[in-house]
């Protein structure tokens, strides 16, 4: 469940059929009073199964730029489905995590528990602060040459991968760590974990107990929590991390909050 006491904006769910995580992750109050613009920033899982009304329904949110942060197989095997009359401009920024490869043996060896699972999921978030950085780097290189038209942030669940460019982006525009968590909560609402689980399940061949794949699929607080943990202990602040590491100082940080916040 979404963060207890935590209610989120009217109207940030987007109801799609092809993909039940759509947000729109605006709305929220900055630390200094001012509020994130409503659809303006986007966020979602894979695009592959968006029906012909879904697409409709896409075309009127006005999305001009898509990042997408699944890996090359990922958008291979499921290739986004966009609206032909409003085509946005999409970039791969394909996030290959190191530790995923001994991770995709042990599940198809059968040598994984749940413990093990959930201690990879937080490794994985803590990958995104240094190792994988120049993928979010880039992202925030593109938004900030793009002043009109929404942004779509996604990967293939829509938590994890997409999750940490959320959290960065809210970061930058000022809005408290504690809503960012919250939001990116707002994902166990809406994803159908036992229904993933059957899915993944599949998808890997996994012949122990499905419950044993529920951290995977699973939002967890603690997952992102580790790479806030990671920019805490290695930075003063997390303005110094978004200047330092991802090329959004103080410049970049003001056009980002005229351009996004009212």
């Amino acid at each position: 469940m979404s963060e207890t006491l935590f209610k989120a904006p009217e109207g940030h769910h987007i109801p799609f059929k092809g993909t039940p995580n759509f947000r729109d992750y605006g709305g929220y109050t900055t630390i200094d009073g001012r509020s994130v613009k409503r659809r303006q920033l986007f966020r979602s899982g894979q695009l592959s199964k968006l029906t012909e009304v879904d697409q409709q329904q896409l075309a009127g949110l006005d999305i001009r730029l898509v990042f997408d942060f699944r890996r090359d197989e990922e958008r291979q095997q499921d290739p986004s489905l966009f609206p032909l009359s409003a085509q946005p401009e999409t970039v791969a920024l394909p996030i290959h995590p190191g530790s995923a490869i001994g991770f995709l043996e042990s599940i198809a060896s059968g040598n994984m528990g749940s413990e093990k699972m959930a201690s990879f999921m937080c490794a994985i978030n803590q990958e995104f602060v240094f190792d994988q950085a120049d993928k979010y780097r880039q992202m925030f290189c593109c938004l900030l040459d793009h002043a009109e038209g929404g942004s779509l942030v996604h990967c293939a669940a829509g938590k994890d991968r997409t999750g940490f460019a959320a959290a960065m982006m809210l970061s930058a525009l000022g809005v408290p760590r504690e809503t960012i968590f919250a939001d990116y909560m707002l994902t166990a609402d809406y994803v159908l974990v036992d229904k993933e689980i059957a899915r993944v399940s599949k998808k890997y061949q996994w012949q122990g107990e499905p419950d044993v794949m529920r951290p995977l699929l699973e939002v967890r607080r603690d997952y992102l929590q580790s790479a806030f943990d990671m920019i805490d202990k290695q930075f003063p602040t997390i303005e110094n991390y978004l200047q330092d590491v991802l090329g959004v100082g103080l410049a970049e940080r003001d056009w980002l909050q005229a351009r996004y916040l009212e």
